[in-house]
């Protein structure tokens, strides 16, 4: 596997609070977002809370973005995570450089392209 070298925005990234911190977020409509697991690019290992850093910002009443990187220490390596969270249950993200939207089951696991966790309403 090869490995980029870190961009200073994964730096300044890292150097932010936890993105566990910065949860969960409520919504005026009862949905609530608790935890975001990020998994690492390289080996497919969940990210430590403590690892994964960055921004939560609220750019509307019904969404919000995470902009995080995390370090894995299995491998080395630093994923970059972007991603945008709606009060209807759907995430968004760039995806082979496309924006794209998913859905979550309301019960389940958001599925294993991000390993998104606990959404409740």
């Amino acid at each position: 596997m090869s490995r980029r070298k870190p961009t200073q925005r994964d730096l300044d990234l890292l150097a932010m609070p936890s993105i566990a911190s910065q949860l969960p977020v409520r919504f005026d409509n009862k949905t609530v977002w608790h935890e975001l697991v990020g998994e690492c690019r390289g080996c497919n290992q969940a990210i430590p809370d403590e690892h994964l850093r960055g921004t939560v910002t609220r750019p509307s009443q019904r969404c919000f973005t995470i902009e995080a990187s995390g370090y894995c220490a299995e491998c080395k390596s630093i994923t970059r995570f972007l991603l945008r969270f709606h009060d209807d249950f759907t995430a968004s993200g760039p995806m082979n450089g496309v924006w794209q939207t998913w859905e979550l089951k309301r019960k389940g696991v958001f599925s294993r392209l991000f390993q998104l966790l606990n959404p409740t309403r």
